[in-house]
């Protein structure tokens, strides 16, 4: 019997020992493997950062070696149009590299970005062992609001009446680095609309109705009102769609209002017994969908409205007011930021003002945004880049970045 059982006991070593052998053969092999598919994993990762420099730097300056212009060109160029590997080396050696291939994306603020990390190499002559992973993943980046060339900024017609000003000459403690040359400003700048068959919609005219308004501007460098250089009419509607809020954009920051407890939906009314707190306002359509201008039932548009007292902030509302729909200022209201509808816009002052901007980019009516239009009324915008551009530190990276919920890595074949 203690034959036998030294017998079994020496069989169940044998194959114990037999097992960990097998294990202590197969197991560099699988931690090499693993190694690779994480080196290729980061390779793909820095092609990603690779693309958000090369944007970032290219919307500035597109003339900086490796950058990819904004917008991106019909042709983009190698190594972006995924034609070539580019390699990345780690301690004097070659550790693997990346393809990655770059298209507009749904948006003109908007690109898709496909990044392959391949380790070793790519080169099917090469017998080595091999890990590649696939990053798809869309990057975007803010408009630049301050680059609007207005106090007013309007897609469409602008009525100014009342004892309204709006003036756009040179704030002490605008930075004319980020916010453009502060004399390159007008006081209401407006375009043509035209739709699908090239008819014209708005001719894109400011008219002042009384002459008690004044419109200032900063091009023509004097100080003297209503001059036709004061106001720019008759603008190419492109070049306030490029720096228009889009869907993307209007996602981002409505995500964020959520985050922060200032997002709304509907029919909004801010006064002194409803008073706006500083930060992004986010008015949302009934449906908490962006407009459509030939689907969205104009029922489903944001309607707000604000009157009088109407800030937290004894000194004014300091932030963004964004509304999918329509937004209506009236009273002594003072604010210090912008005030965006993406359709109509009115403002009827009473006291307060405005400094920062307003833009209205009228999707679907093409009534004249009405800057005050009560006689006795005394509306004010001033141009203020700073007030405009303050709300969005900290809330908006800088240059292009991942649009949220589209990273995704892709299991290789």
């Amino acid at each position: 019997m203690a034959l036998v059982m030294a017998m079994l006991a020496l069989l169940i070593l044998s194959v114990l020992v037999v097992a960990f052998s097998l294990l202590a053969s197969t197991e560099p092999t699988i931690a090499s493997n693993q190694l690779r598919v994480a080196q290729a994993r980061a390779l793909a990762e820095a092609g990603v950062e690779r693309v958000v420099w090369a944007l970032t730097q290219g919307k500035s300056d597109s003339t900086i070696s490796g950058s990819l212009a904004s917008p991106l060109p019909t042709t983009v160029p190698a190594p972006y149009n995924g034609s070539q590997l580019v390699s990345v080396t780690s301690g004097g050696g070659t550790i693997g590299g990346f393809y990655v291939n770059v298209t507009t994306g749904s948006d003109s603020h908007e690109r898709w970005v496909q990044s392959i990390g391949w380790v070793p190499t790519d080169d099917s002559t090469d017998t080595r062992t091999k890990a590649r992973q696939t990053i798809n993943v869309t990057l975007m980046d803010f408009p630049t609001i301050t680059s609007m060339p207005c106090a007013v900024c309007v897609r469409g017609d602008i009525q100014i009446g009342g004892t309204s000003t709006i003036d756009s000459r040179p704030l002490t403690g605008d930075d004319p680095t980020s916010c453009g040359s502060p004399t390159s400003k007008y006081g209401t700048w407006s375009t043509t609309v035209k739709d699908s068959a090239g008819n014209t919609v708005s001719p894109g005219n400011t008219t002042i109705g009384s002459g008690l308004s004044k419109i200032y501007g900063a091009v023509d460098g004097n100080n003297t009102a209503n001059q036709s250089t004061d106001k720019a009419e008759r603008q190419n509607q492109a070049d306030f769609d490029k720096n228009a809020l889009t869907n993307s954009t209007l996602d981002f920051l409505k995500a964020y209002a959520k985050t922060k407890g200032t997002y709304y939906q509907g029919t909004v009314a801010f006064s002194s017994t409803n008073k706006i707190p500083d930060g992004i306002i986010f008015v949302d359509t009934v449906s908490g969908n962006n407009i459509n201008a030939s689907t969205t039932a104009t029922s489903d548009y944001a309607s707000v409205t604000i009157s009088g007292n109407a800030s937290v902030n004894t000194s004014g509302f300091h932030g963004w007011v964004v509304v999918n729909g329509s937004l209506s200022i009236s009273g002594s209201f003072t604010m210090f930021g912008l005030g965006y509808s993406v359709n109509d816009l009115s403002y009827v002052g009473t006291g307060g003002q405005i400094q920062g901007q307003l833009i209205s980019a009228n999707v679907k009516d093409t009534i004249a945004t009405v800057i005050d239009t009560s006689l006795s009324g005394v509306a004010s915008v001033r141009y203020n880049c700073t007030a405009t551009r303050s709300p969005l530190a900290g809330v908006v990276p800088a240059g292009f970045f991942v649009k949220p919920g589209t990273y995704k890595e892709v299991s290789s074949d």
